[in-house]
Parts: C-alpha cells; structure tokens; sequence
C-alpha cells in the first residue's frame, strides 16, 4: 500500500520519463519542490515497494508494477483535471492541485468510472495533460 505521498513521487517520476531519457533524484528533487536527500528517500521507499529500481546514484526506472501503477495514477489525474477545468471552467492551477487532491480519496471504482466517462464523453474537448 503506498502512501498518497508516495504515489505522487511515483507519479512524478513517471512523468519525468515521459519528458526525459533519464530520471535522477535531482530531478524528481526539483519537479517536487523538495531536497535531494527527501526525495532519494521518498525513491528508496518506491524501490522498497518493487515500483522502480535504481542502481547507486544511478537513473530511477520503473518497473511493471510502477510503470501500471503510475499510469493508472496519471489517468485518474488527467481526468480528474479534464472535469474540473472543462466541464467545471475552474482555473488551471486550481483544477490541477485539487485533482491531485481527490485523486487520493476516491474509491477504486469511483476513479474507474470517471476515467471511462471523461474519455468515453465525445462532447468534451481534450484537454492537454498537465505539467507540474
């Protein structure tokens, strides 16, 4: 079970690979807003947990479990946004933070009927993925 603490470094990490070749503790350091030795530790946990891996101060990849995990994260996010701001016309800063928010407080079965909706709705526009 990881933490929602968790699940946002895991989330970060996969949208950094996403963005770059290679993802570095510093990296995930800035994109988090916190000090290299807090997110070397917030990585130890995720690697702990089987959802990435990383050799001594080398690049962090996921693994299956992280790289499922982090997607079906980054789904529900996206989704979640795509509400708030499109149907919702709350601002982007807004609609991005509390997305990450309920993102941790809904019901697995909650967050897949969402997904399915807001990308099964053809009337809503597409909204571009965030970027933190």
């Amino acid at each position: 079970m990881l933490t929602p603490r968790a699940v946002d470094y895991l989330e970060t990490i996969y949208l950094l690979s996403l963005r770059n070749d290679t993802v570095g503790v510093s990296q995930v350091a800035a994109e988090r807003d916190v000090t290299i030795p807090t997110a070397r530790a917030a990585v130890g946990r995720l690697k702990e947990g089987g959802f990435c891996r990383q050799e001594r101060y080398g690049k962090i990849i996921l693994t299956e479990k992280g790289r499922v995990r982090a997607e079906a994260v980054y789904g529900t996010h996206r989704a979640l946004f795509r509400f708030i701001h499109d149907v919702l016309g709350v601002d982007t800063e807004t609609a991005d933070n509390e997305a990450c928010q309920l993102e941790h407080g809904l019901s697995l079965d909650t967050k897949t009927r969402l997904v399915e909706f807001m990308d099964s709705n053809p009337t809503l526009a597409e909204a571009p993925p965030h970027e933190r």
